[in-house]
């Protein structure tokens, strides 16, 4: 939760003073961002982060360009999807994501220089790209701005 709630705050305030660079995103996986969770087939709980509950979705394309996902949750806030995570392994999969979201939404936000952390701003929509050169391990969420923003802490 304190890694969604960081990351949201990062992003709000990103979003705040940037406008997209490139394409806006509207949705994931076919999902609309802010869709009503009842109106969302094949889902099943999966755990609880504080207010924000993830769901994975049965018979889903457990891919993403092209890349095999470890992980692929969805957040719903207040019964609103609101956030999308995965997961995928290994050096190349990192350097298919980096250039795929460098081509779609511009230029990234790296906040330090060792730590391979990268955010974009797509419209309503943050998205961050983390890779963890011990584990080799890619992580990409997305967060829709306009929920998120209701669960965030108060500056």
């Amino acid at each position: 939760m304190k890694r969604i709630a960081l990351f949201a705050l990062m992003m709000l305030l990103a979003a705040s003073t940037a406008l997209a660079q490139g394409k806006f995103v509207t949705d994931f996986k076919g999902i609309p961002f802010g869709k009503d969770l009842s109106e969302v087939e094949r889902m099943a709980p999966t755990e609880n982060r504080g207010e924000v509950k993830l769901y994975k979705r049965y018979a889903d394309d457990r891919t993403f360009q092209g890349l095999p996902l470890k992980e692929l949750h969805y957040g719903f806030f207040q019964n609103k999807f609101c956030l999308a995570m995965f997961s995928t392994q290994g050096p190349s999969a990192y350097n298919t994501l980096k250039a795929y979201f460098d081509s779609n939404y511009g230029p990234a936000r790296q906040h330090t220089v060792n730590v391979k952390r990268f955010d974009y701003t797509a419209g309503e929509v943050g998205i961050q790209l983390a890779y963890n050169d011990n584990t080799k391990i890619a992580e990409v969420s997305y967060l829709y701005l306009p929920i998120t923003r209701q669960f965030m802490p108060k500056q």
